[in-house]
C-alpha cells in the first residue's frame, strides 16, 4: 500500500481547530503543538480529523508502536474534549462500549443483550453510576414486547415468529441510532471518577 501524499492543512481550518482546543494539547494541556491526523492519513484535512498534540505527547502516544492510541479513543476525544478518555481506567468502559460500533442487520440479538447488560452492571460500579447506568440502560437494554404464542399451532408459531424478528430488527436499529447518546452519556460521567 502507497503512503498518502502530506497536505498542507488550510489556515482556517488549523485556526478552528486549535480555537476548539484553546490552543493547547488536546491530551496535555501543553502551549506547544503539532497537528495529528487521527487516522494517519496526512491527506484528510477534515477538522474532526485534525487533533493538536504537543511534540511530546504525538511522539510518545502517536508514533510508537508499542505505546499507541487506540484511534477510535482519539475520536472521541476529538469530539468529546475530555482528557479523561485517555487515562487507562477508561478503558475497561471503553471496551463494553465497542459492541455499539459493530451492530449490523444480522447480530446475534441475545449477544447484543448480554453486552448491554454488562456495559449497564460495569457503569453502575462507577461514582454516580446509579444515576448513568439508569440512563445507558434505558437507552440500550432490548425492549420487551408481550406476546402470546399457542404451542402446536403453526400459524401462532409462524406468527411469533414473525413478531420476533420484526422486534430484533427493531433493536438493532435502535442500537445504531443511539449509540452516540450512549457515548455521549457515559463520558459526562468521566466527569465524577476520582481517577488520577
Amino acid at each position: 500500500m502507497s503512503k498518502k501524499k502530506r497536505k498542507n492543512i488550510p489556515s482556517r481550518i488549523e485556526r478552528q481547530v486549535l480555537k476548539e482546543f484553546n490552543h493547547r494539547c488536546a491530551k496535555c494541556g501543553g502551549d506547544k503543538f503539532q497537528m495529528h491526523h487521527i487516522d494517519e492519513d496526512p491527506s484528510n484535512n477534515d477538522p474532526m480529523n485534525l487533533i493538536p498534540l504537543c511534540p511530546n505527547c504525538h511522539l510518545y502516544d502517536q508514533h510508537n508502536p508499542t505505546q499507541s492510541i487506540d484511534q477510535e479513543k482519539l475520536r472521541l476525544l476529538r469530539k468529546h474534549k475530555d482528557p479523561t478518555i485517555l487515562k487507562p481506567q477508561f478503558h475497561p468502559l471503553f471496551k463494553r462500549m465497542q459492541f455499539l460500533n459493530f451492530v449490523k442487520e444480522d447480530s446475534n440479538v441475545e449477544e447484543l443483550d448480554r453486552n448491554a447488560e454488562e456495559l449497564v452492571e460495569f457503569i453502575n460500579t462507577l461514582n454516580m453510576g446509579k444515576f448513568y447506568s439508569k440512563k445507558v440502560g434505558e437507552l440500550i437494554r432490548i425492549p420487551r414486547h408481550p406476546g402470546i404464542e399457542f404451542i402446536g399451532n403453526p400459524e401462532s408459531e409462524r406468527l411469533s415468529e414473525l413478531h420476533r424478528e420484526k422486534n430484533n430488527k427493531e433493536y438493532r436499529e435502535k442500537l445504531c441510532k443511539i449509540k452516540d447518546q450512549v457515548y455521549s452519556l457515559v463520558i459526562e460521567s468521566l466527569s465524577y471518577q476520582n481517577w488520577q
